[in-house]
């Protein structure tokens, strides 16, 4: 089981503030890693806390420090497109640890069946 997501953010710039168009001149694609190994993602509590952590990663990630239009609708943009990848990655994360306790239950729930199955 993996204890991280991986997302993607594209970070746009634009070259000449002054530009005629708001159209980005160039667009930096970033990684982020984000761990949740300590984290019970069986529970509301776990999966809050990854959020969280995930939408300060998504502002740290996307800020621009630009106060005018357009820097403020690509820094929107890419907390957009960011936040929809991040939530891909936290609902298979919180899906894989459902289904790994899930396992862990069926195989301690029932000792009984794995002595009479030879070799389980």
């Amino acid at each position: 089981m993996r204890n991280s997501i991986i997302f993607a953010a594209a970070a746009a710039a634009l070259a000449i503030p002054a530009a005629a168009s708001a159209t980005p001149v160039n667009s930096t694609e970033f990684e982020e890693v984000i761990d949740h190994k300590d984290l019970d993602l069986t529970t509301r509590d776990g999966v809050t806390r990854l959020d969280d952590r995930v939408r300060t990663k998504i502002n740290q990630m996307c800020r621009n420090g630009g106060r005018d239009s357009a820097s403020i609708r690509l820094e929107r943009e890419c907390r957009s497109s960011a936040l929809a990848a991040a939530q891909t990655e936290v609902r298979v994360a919180v899906a894989q640890a459902n289904a790994e306790r899930a396992r862990f239950a069926a195989n301690t729930s029932n000792p009984a069946s794995e002595a009479a199955t030879p070799g389980a």
